[in-house]
């Protein structure tokens, strides 16, 4: 009997193993996204976050860096809002303390929290960096305000001083002691300088008997500011004391200032609170103590009167 003539194999691979292969490919490809996902490179992360802290600026080495549409970084200058929220919202926590160096990685679970709170949270991510301009806006117009406000308060106490030395000037020309009193003024007082030689002695702090009604017209002139801030200040000439009853002449002048105090507000309806008294010696000359003439002019009493303005923020 004839054997039976055996077909001959088919060539190539069997059917099932086309689709096996396939199934291969899937799962290969699922598995390596997988990875990819899960994979974050931390240098660049490093140098993302080191670009965009507004506390160091460096050039990144591989030039600009895409991040997003219309969205890039470079040289160190970002253009990109929010950079913080984003490194959080992809699973990376920053903790900026002047410095690149505080960066730590976080978890999973953090960046989901992070993903979640982000999405709740849209218009706050994105103001991070508006805000921080916003009020570095703020600082230079308060700045500009407060100079601003200041000039205006100069101007203001200016004229009220002006005004109170035009008014003291025809004071003094009416009761006769314009020539024995330098006015002067400036935006916070008018202050008048009485000459030391008209009301002590050499070495004393009492004031002269002829020089009584003379500070009694002073008095008078004061009253009408008594209001206001009243500074009397006591002056000498650089050349040391001889007396014995004064130890230098900064206890002499703080005498003489205050005896003057005393003498006009036992002559003029003053109030005390308003009232004050310094002496200074010799360390504010107005004039050289090479000369006589300059030492006598140093020998003084100063009075200043703050107009309203100045007297009301004393």
């Amino acid at each position: 009997m004839a054997k039976k003539k055996e077909k001959p194999a088919e060539e190539g691979s069997p059917a099932w193993m086309a689709t096996f292969s396939d199934l291969m490919n899937l799962l290969l490809c699922f598995f390596v996204l997988l990875f990819a996902s899960s994979t974050q490179d931390a240098e660049k992360i490093m140098r993302i976050v080191n670009s965009f802290n507004p506390q160091s600026y460096s050039i990144l080495e591989s030039g600009a860096i895409s991040l997003a549409e219309g969205q890039i970084i470079s040289g160190g200058v970002t253009q990109l809002p929010g950079i913080e929220s984003f490194l959080e919202y992809i699973g990376v926590s920053v903790e900026a303390n002047g410095n690149n160096d505080d960066i730590a990685a976080s978890g999973a679970d953090e960046g989901e929290e992070d993903r979640d709170k982000a999405a709740e949270e849209p218009d706050e991510i994105v103001g991070i960096y508006s805000e921080e301009t916003k009020t570095d806006s703020q600082d230079d117009e308060e700045q500009l305000s407060e100079e601003a406000l200041k000039e205006q308060m100069d101007e203001k106490g200016l004229e009220q001083s002006e005004e109170m030395y035009d008014e003291m000037s025809e004071i003094a020309e009416l009761y006769d002691i314009d020539d024995r009193i330098i006015l002067d003024y400036n935006s916070q007082f008018v202050s008048m300088d009485l000459n030391g030689a008209l009301l002590f002695d050499a070495g004393q702090a009492d004031i002269r008997s002829d020089a009584r009604v003379f500070m009694q017209r002073v008095a008078a002139i004061l009253e009408k500011y008594k209001d206001c801030v009243i500074e009397i200040e006591g002056h000498t000439d650089n050349i040391p004391i001889s007396s014995g009853k004064f130890e230098s002449n900064r206890y002499l002048s703080t005498a003489r200032a205050n005896k003057v105090l005393e003498y006009v507000e036992e002559h003029a309806d003053l109030i005390d609170k308003n009232m004050k008294a310094a002496g200074y010696g010799d360390t504010r000359p107005v004039a050289s103590n090479a000369t006589e003439e300059g030492r006598a002019k140093n020998r003084r009493v100063s009075i200043k009167i703050y107009n309203q303005l100045n007297s009301e923020s004393q």
